[in-house]
């Protein structure tokens, strides 16, 4: 099991990622001096196979234990379900002392962490991460939150868990397209790190879907670090941690225009795309540069849905992502492998381009051709 140390000038914590650890997880709990009062809140599509082991890790007739059931999907990222949560964690007795588990995927760790923060002013959470998404990016960094108005991740809080568990046995049961949400997220560090970590992802894509378990593991733990490291140098947003913004002020903007019906990790890499022929439109990369840079992307095959997107729609949504300012939309690009420039303005223009270039180049069935 390696430890990944989160180093923030309040709170440090760390994160611990393994295969095959799950029984090891009450043990961090008593070594972290946890309250043995559990909430857990997790994602109920995990029962069918994970239920026995979940429910005999979190079992100890000495203590008060409680299992909330989450439906699955963006869906429940909702005031209605928070109040869900209160109502349950108030009629089952639970005070101060009171450790909230999030056990699933993204939703999961985000609504059970916006809980945790809020829940009498602020109870301790760990988070479990069980989707490859989750496990390369939701669950660090303290980001909790809701969705609101149709509108992702508009009302939340910064509230950092007291450690990370991360066991990638739990990716053996991820299905394919739960896989490729989080390949999503890969793909961005990909884009982020450096050349041999872009190159890695590149040329192992195929055993990566295969879950192969080197590989898988290799690249949760690489993720992992470079998220910790941007978190402990800015915590809450205010520069360096920007960068991990790259595709998503698109990305978010696709999920809400199609109702949340494509996954996370679909929509980021498409906001990539969309990103990368916006940093081409605005002379930033030259055409070898965005050959280079699009390959990646091409690897996945996204969801037709998203040629269909409304772009005055997506627009609109654009004009209210948290990272604007003064009413400007506010653009996370990339110049290259590794070097990314931060709050850039682009006219309407260059961004319809942009949407157009991203349909046309994810429409295509087999072409290098991206320019």
């Amino acid at each position: 099991m390696e430890k990944i140390l989160i180093s923030l000038k309040d709170k440090s914590y760390p994160v611990y990622v393994g295969n095959s650890i799950l029984e090891q997880l009450t043990y961090l709990v008593d070594g972290h001096n946890l309250p043995k009062n559990i909430f857990v809140i997790v994602d109920e599509s995990l029962m069918d196979v994970w239920g026995p082991k979940i429910k005999n890790i979190f079992f100890d007739e000495n203590y008060k234990r409680h299992l909330y059931f989450l439906k699955p999907g963006e869906h429940s990222k909702s005031y209605l379900e928070l109040n869900k949560i209160y109502s349950s964690l108030i009629n089952n007795n639970f005070g101060r002392d009171t450790l909230i588990a999030a056990v699933g995927g993204g939703v999961t760790g985000d609504l059970a962490g916006f809980a945790a923060s809020t829940f009498m002013r602020g109870v301790n959470l760990i988070q479990v991460p069980t989707t490859l998404l989750a496990m390369v990016d939701s669950s660090i960094g303290g980001k909790t939150g809701i969705n609101f108005s149709k509108t992702k991740n508009m009302i939340g809080t910064f509230y950092q868990p007291q450690f990370v568990f991360i066991d990638t046995k739990f990716l053996d049961t991820l299905p394919q397209k739960e896989l490729l949400s989080g390949l999503g997220e890969v793909i961005k560090y990909a884009y982020l790190s450096d050349e041999n970590f872009y190159s890695f992802v590149k040329k192992n894509f195929d055993k990566l879907i295969r879950k192969e378990n080197e590989s898988i593991n290799y690249v949760v733990t690489k993720s992992a670090i470079i998220k910790a490291s941007v978190v402990s140098h800015d915590e809450k947003e205010s520069g360096l941690r920007q960068i991990l913004n790259l595709g998503h002020t698109f990305a978010h903007a696709f999920e809400t225009e199609l109702n949340f019906k494509i996954k996370h990790g679909e929509a980021v890499i498409a906001g990539i795309i969309s990103a990368i022929y916006l940093s081409r439109n605005m002379n930033i990369v030259n055409d070898s540069t965005l050959t280079n840079l699009i390959s990646l992307t091409a690897k996945v095959k996204l969801p037709k849905q998203l040629a269909k997107i409304n772009f005055e729609n997506v627009y609109k949504i654009m004009l209210l992502d948290k990272k604007n300012r003064n009413g400007r939309i506010k653009f996370v690009l990339i110049k290259n492998i590794g070097e990314v420039l931060l709050g850039v303005e682009s006219g309407k223009p260059e961004i319809f381009s942009a949407l157009k270039m991203m349909i046309n180049f994810i429409s295509k069935e087999s072409s290098n051709n991206w320019i």
